[in-house]
């Protein structure tokens, strides 16, 4: 069994007294990828925040959160990269692309400044920007949704970290893009030994991309194990509603799950 890089135990968050997550435990090996699961509210997004230690100050936290393979606390950039929902909210609208990512990389490489415009270049080229270097001036508003997306990931890199948490990167580009960026995402997290935390609603993502899968309800831990197992054989009756809804790339939007009715799994 390979050793833990993340271990949560008994996290939960509330809001103000709304709970985001309650008496959740789990952890992520290693350079596995784990996939959380389930609805919008259930709670995916403020696991991989905390994880990230990126909650928002309102957030009252209780639990632990531990990386055995580290010495010191993880430090967001450097050891763990975000790859968010929303490309254009994570890159800074008035500032060439190259210039972010080149200052990821002389915060976390210590780098000078013609070596990390390199660098950037090298980045946004390994995530396939058509004639990176020529466009390292470039602001984002002159990229499509997929190419902001694909500059997003490259800047989640650009510290070198050893864990990457994508939540749901793709949910906000359409069906072709989508694919494409998933099928990046895979490549480069397989290329550099990364270890995966991803959020996402999407089944067939989960099945194709994770070694094991976490399934959260209404902030619960409902289920866990590996992908063959939760899918292939789920025991809790939100994970069968979640399976039998048929989420996938493929999906029409307009088909997605609606909001499961918790007196409908008794």
């Amino acid at each position: 069994m390979s050793d833990p890089y993340v271990r949560v135990r008994n996290l939960s968050v509330d809001y103000g007294g709304a709970v985001a997550l309650n008496e959740v435990s789990l952890q992520l090996a290693k350079r596995g990828r784990l996939a959380v699961i389930g609805e919008s509210g259930s709670g995916k997004s403020t696991l991989a925040m905390a994880i990230a230690g990126l909650l928002p100050g309102r957030a009252f936290a209780n639990g632990t959160i531990e990386f055995p393979g580290l010495d010191r606390k993880p430090r967001p950039g450097k050891d763990i990269g975000v790859l968010f929902q929303d490309p254009g909210g994570s890159l800074d609208p008035v500032m060439k692309i190259g210039d972010q990512i080149a200052e990821v990389v002389m915060t976390h490489q210590s780098m000078g400044w013609i070596a990390a415009r390199v660098r950037a270049a090298e980045l946004l080229d390994r995530v396939r920007i058509p004639k990176a270097l020529s466009r390292l001036n470039d602001y984002p508003h002159e990229f499509s949704g997929g190419q902001k997306q694909r500059i997003a990931l490259a800047a989640a890199l650009a510290g070198n970290p050893s864990l990457l948490i994508a939540d749901e990167p793709t949910s906000a580009l359409d069906t072709v893009v989508q694919r494409h960026i998933v099928n990046l995402l895979d490549e480069l997290v397989q290329d550099n030994g990364l270890t995966l935390l991803f959020v996402t609603h999407d089944i067939a993502l989960a099945s194709e991309r994770a070694d094991k899968i976490a399934v959260l309800y209404k902030g619960k831990l409902v289920e866990s194990g590996s992908a063959a197992k939760v899918l292939g054989k789920p025991q809790h009756p939100y994970t069968r509603a979640l399976i039998g809804a048929n989420i996938s790339l493929e999906t029409p939007r307009r088909k997605r799950l609606a909001e499961i009715n918790a007196d409908e799994l008794q």
